[in-house]
């Protein structure tokens, strides 16, 4: 599945990793996610969106093995998210990632990054 990644987002992962606010695992799963949403979605990310989103995966995992979820989003926040036209890819790319990492998320992480990767469908339908 793999594709070559964009060497500024390699310098970011390993920057994270470097200053260890990225565990090697989690570096790992976030190139799976990247390939992922690339050759199987069509989800090609620019650099500087690639970025925001693997900061936001970074403290997705600093929180999870801390034991610290997010908070619940507010109910219509989260009723918007599932409303998103493109909602059943979001929660396919999820199980996807989740099967092929091991991870599982709590409710409140799912919800942020079906958020995240949802904003990143629909801007790139722009």
């Amino acid at each position: 599945m793999r594709h070559t990644l964009d060497p500024e987002i390699i310098r970011c992962l390993d920057n994270l990793t470097q200053m260890q606010k990225l565990t090697p695992k989690g570096r790992r799963d976030i190139i799976v996610l990247l390939d992922l949403l690339e050759v199987e979605y069509g989800v090609s990310l620019t650099s500087r969106q690639a970025e925001m989103f693997i900061n936001h995966l970074a403290e997705t995992f600093r929180r999870l093995g801390r034991g610290e979820p997010a908070e619940l989003m507010e109910a219509t926040t989260a009723g918007q998210i599932r409303s998103f036209g493109g909602s059943g890819i979001v929660d396919q790319m999820m199980r996807d990632f989740c099967r092929i990492t091991g991870n599982r998320f709590p409710i409140s992480e799912e919800e942020y990054l079906k958020m995240y990767l949802s904003s990143l469908l629909s801007y790139g339908d722009r």
